[in-house]
């Protein structure tokens, strides 16, 4: 899985440009505030259909302009497609080989990206959303259809929140059947989301002790928990989990009436990341989150590669300042050792030392061979 060709216009502050990447490394180099983490972001686009940012398609269009365009030709297992994405004030549109595609359904997921870069030191940091997060995105890259769960899960606990919500504000408690039959519903979406959120986690975990051993050169352990609200304990038979939910839902129901508003279930997941049995959030150096969430990132690409058989398209932004200097080495050495296309912004690509590198001056959003 490569990008043959990107192009862009009137994307965020870059100057209309079309090239061809390099199948393995790309180095983008340029002062800050250049451009370099936008042309990231044009290719996270065609990847998941969304800013990494979380920005909305208004906040891509280039200032003074009414709409912007993203252009990739994507090669997998030899097979070539022209993804387009389309920018404008009151949202975007997907066009899929030439022809415009009103909704996005699982077939459209044939561009993988694992980004790294600085905001993802988030992800040790802050509370349970930003993991939960990351722990959504890695799952949908392998199961594309986990997207449609979960929004759908998301719909259901909106119906039971509601109903929660307005029996509070009435002092009125709602009939049992009423209720029970939106248990049902957010229990067996639930259900789905957890089960492949616990089965990407089966696999992802041997991969990430294996990168952050040797990130850190065995100095230090780290360890995951998924901390599945609602269950005592994930399983990857779904029926097991529907019924936990279902009896878990029962069995704070009283208390959610008081509340207002539903305490558990997936939407209340989070992982636990400690480093030699303390928690990162608590005790870690900035060196040790750093290393954590690199590890995170590898592991996350690996999962991918185990899955589906191919490489997803690696995005590294600014990784250079993220890591010391034996750090940042270890990680060129790892991915020299690999496969994929890979993407790294750098100020410096003296930093950048891998094989089979494509050079690019990125200069006032102006992108030119290096």
């Amino acid at each position: 899985m490569h990008l043959a060709a990107l192009a862009a216009e009137n994307f965020r502050n870059l100057d209309t440009f079309r090239f061809e990447p390099g199948p393995r490394f790309n180095i983008f180099e340029g002062r800050n505030g250049q451009g370099k983490t936008n042309l990231l972001e044009a290719v996270y686009l065609l990847a998941g259909f969304r800013s990494p940012r979380d920005a909305r398609s208004s906040e891509m269009i280039a200032f003074g302009q009414t709409g912007a365009t993203v252009l990739g030709e994507i090669v997998r297992r030899g097979v070539s497609r022209t993804v387009e994405v389309q920018l404008a004030k009151e949202g975007k549109k997907v066009i899929l080989d030439g022809k415009a595609v009103s909704r996005l359904p699982v077939s459209l997921a044939h561009l993988n990206a694992v980004l790294f870069g600085p905001d993802d030191l988030e992800l040790t940091k802050l509370g349970p959303e930003v993991r939960r997060k990351f722990l959504d995105r890695a799952t949908y890259a392998i199961w594309p259809e986990h997207l449609l769960e979960l929004r759908a899960y998301h719909e259901a606990l909106k119906h039971r929140n509601r109903l929660l919500r307005d029996a509070k504000l009435k002092g009125a408690v709602p009939e049992a059947a009423l209720i029970e039959a939106f248990e049902g519903e957010l229990a067996r979406r639930g259900a789905t989301v957890q089960m492949r959120r616990h089965l990407f986690l089966e696999a992802f975990r041997p991969l990430f002790v294996a990168a952050f051993t040797a990130i850190t050169e065995g100095e230090l352990t780290a360890t995951i928990v998924h901390e599945t609200s609602g269950l005592d304990d994930a399983s990857d038979r779904v029926e097991i989990m529907q019924e936990a939910l279902t009896l878990r839902f029962a069995d704070k129901r009283l208390g959610d009436l008081r509340m207002g508003y539903t305490r558990s279930g997936p939407h209340a997941d989070d992982l636990s990341f400690a480093i030699d049995g303390k928690p990162t959030r608590t005790f870690a150096s900035q060196g040790q989150h750093r290393a954590f969430v690199l590890a995170l990132k590898i592991a996350e690409l690996e999962r991918i590669h185990q899955a589906l058989g191919v490489f997803p398209v690696f995005l590294l932004d600014d990784v250079s300042s993220e890591l010391d200097e034996r750090r940042n080495a270890l990680l060129m050495d790892r991915l020299d050792q690999g496969g994929g296309q890979v993407f790294i912004t750098t100020t410096d690509r003296r930093w950048i030392r891998v094989a089979d590198a494509h050079i690019w001056k990125v200069d006032s959003g102006r992108l030119s061979p290096g």
